[in-house]
């Protein structure tokens, strides 16, 4: 079995890694899509980062998501759902689709959940 201390410094690097990248990558001063996990919940928000402000959020603890009772809404299934609820919120904001915006994971890798979000938001017609 890993150790606790070994599993928080991979994540660590992760993050660290992951971070600088989007760093880099937002000279331009582009929005951020936020996407966190956890045990029970998916979450996403619209963040701008020059005002420091959250533009939108959107959750699986929105009655719109929850069609039946379920311990846990973090499926696939689920992150494609967020994922077209979030582009909904966008249009009803009036925000541009395809302004560009910084896709920001966090420490989680790249695939699964995360994966299937980020790939609904794409052929919903947002540029990440």
């Amino acid at each position: 079995m890993a150790s606790v201390a070994r599993l928080n410094r991979q994540r660590n690097k992760r993050l660290a890694r992951v971070r600088a990248g989007l760093r880099k990558g937002n000279r331009a001063g582009k929005n951020r899509i936020y996407f966190h996990v956890t045990g029970r919940h998916l979450y996403a928000q619209v963040v701008d980062d020059a005002a420091g402000k959250t533009l939108l959020s959107c959750s699986t603890l929105d009655k719109s998501l929850q069609q039946k009772e379920t311990k846990s809404f973090t499926n696939k299934e689920y992150s494609a759902k967020l994922a077209t609820v979030l582009v909904g919120k966008m249009q009803a904001a009036s925000l541009k689709l395809d302004e560009g915006y910084i896709f920001d994971r966090g420490a989680k890798l790249y695939h699964g959940r995360v994966k299937s979000f980020a790939d609904t938001l794409r052929e919903k017609g947002v540029k990440i």
